[in-house]
């Protein structure tokens, strides 16, 4: 059978030669990976959530702004912390068991955010948010190296960003509709509960190998199986040290920080207090970037994988993209821009943010294909070490800023100073698209062996 480079190619045997058991390995594929899809949503809701419930938090704990970014940001550090950890884990707990727990763990967070009576107990809570969620992409994504075809990857990496749009839809205007009727801290305790009971359908349900339920493989000739912990202590050092790893969630990292920072922390407090939008009105204007999102990963997945089989260009592409909305959110200077122009910038923010999702392919192209976890874990180190260091910084910008203006408990801050926080954003963004240019095509196959390190 003919092949091209970027096809299903040997993993994609013709219609002749797809047994029975292999069909049937296909379909129950789909149900194997709804669980984790659904715990990602979560993950990400947690992510974004902070925004819609930003004036609530600094209220009800009398904090500032820099204190709600340091609240916000220990999300992503702990995801920082546990990049590398949570990659060795899925390669040898594997998938199942750490998807458990972090849902677990998850889901106590959560709980324990809403019933927090101050900001210690608030910030603990968010710590446990964080470490059960740090665990989930990895391990979804470790999960799917088992049940999907290597040139699948990039499209199924798109699915689940889906799965986190949906999550970050829900945590903008259905957030803002839930905290409206129960309160936010009530919101809080909800979600938690839903997640412990995906923690035990988790358990229940998910199988790390098709051959573990006496199914056919999908990649028969492919590594696969559980690691000692010895030999991914072994791999760090080789993906740290691998040259081609890093541009690829170097760029992810300069556009998902500053995605997540207008989105997940800022974006409804600006619309609010500079434009005067009501919380569920800001709220639907910020939720189109996580639909545009949505709409754009699993394209942009499908693309780099069926359409043009690349990775560079749909990555370049889609960064360049990028930068436009944050240049009309800057470039007037002192003018404000309409308040009907930020539905299509939010549109085209979150679309061409798909494309982050593309640096998770690339890097694992790049790297050994027995350590797939470790190498996905890798990408999230210098992805969270940017978020949190950004909402940081920007909180620290809006400070600087503020002009005394307190309404309603909680600090009000000027256009200048919300202007300042996004020249930094646009400046890391445009940083975004000149390291999307030194990514190594791959061509949707691994070239590991190619690399210098590998020789």
């Amino acid at each position: 059978m003919a092949e091209r480079p970027g096809t299903l190619g040997r993993y994609a045997p013709d219609r002749a030669r797809v047994t029975d058991p292999l069909r049937r390995t296909l379909r129950i594929r789909w149900l194997i990976i709804l669980v984790p899809g659904a715990l990602y949503f979560f993950s990400v809701f947690h992510r974004i959530a902070p925004a819609v419930v930003a004036e609530d938090l600094m209220r009800a704990f009398a904090i500032p702004a820099v204190a709600l970014g340091n609240l916000a940001a220990i999300y992503p550090y702990v995801f920082a912390i546990m990049a590398l950890p949570a990659g060795s884990l899925s390669d040898t707990l594997g998938s199942r068991w750490t998807l458990t727990a972090g849902a677990a763990t998850l889901g106590l967070g959560s709980v324990l955010f809403g019933l927090a009576p101050f900001f210690g107990v608030a910030a603990a809570g968010r710590f446990l948010v964080g470490l059960g969620a740090s665990v989930i992409l990895i391990a979804s994504l470790r999960l799917a190296s088992e049940w999907f075809r290597p040139n699948e990857f990039g499209t199924v990496s798109g699915l689940s960003q889906t799965a986190g749009s949906l999550g970050a839809i829900v945590a903008t205007t259905p957030l803002a509709l839930l905290v409206e009727g129960i309160g936010w801290r009530g919101s809080f305790v909800t979600i938690g509960g839903v997640t412990l009971l995906l923690a035990a359908t988790t358990a229940l349900l998910v199988r790390d190998r098709p051959e573990e339920i006496a199914l056919a493989p999908v990649n028969p000739g492919r590594p696969g199986g559980a690691l000692s912990l010895r030999q991914v202590i072994t791999g760090i050092g080789a993906v740290v040290a691998n040259p081609r790893s890093w541009p690829p969630v170097l760029a992810s990292s300069g556009m998902y920080a500053t995605l997540v920072t207008f989105v997940g922390l800022w974006g409804v407090p600006y619309l609010t207090q500079v434009y005067g939008l009501k919380r569920v009105d800001a709220s639907n204007l910020v939720a189109l970037a996580a639909v545009g999102t949505m709409v754009g990963g699993p394209l942009i997945g499908w693309i780099s994988d069926r359409g043009l089989a690349r990775r560079r260009l749909p990555m370049v592409g889609s960064a360049l993209l990028y930068v436009v909305p944050w240049i009309f959110l800057v470039a007037p200077g002192q003018a404000r821009i309409p308040v009907a122009w930020f539905g299509p910038l939010a549109f085209l923010l979150g679309l061409s943010s798909g494309a982050a999702i593309l640096s998770m392919p690339c890097v694992r192209e790049v790297n050994n294909p027995e350590r797939v976890g470790l190498s996905i874990g890798f990408h999230n180190l210098p992805v969270f070490v940017s978020l949190a260091l950004l909402q940081w910084i920007t909180g620290a910008i809006l400070d600087a800023g503020w002009d005394g203006v307190i309404a309603g408990g909680r600090r009000v801050y000027p256009f200048a100073a919300y202007h300042a926080a996004f020249s930094l954003c646009l400046a890391v963004a445009v940083g975004a698209l000149a390291l999307a240019c030194l990514i190594t095509e791959t061509r949707c196959q691994n070239v590991w062996r190619a690399a210098p390190e590998a020789r």
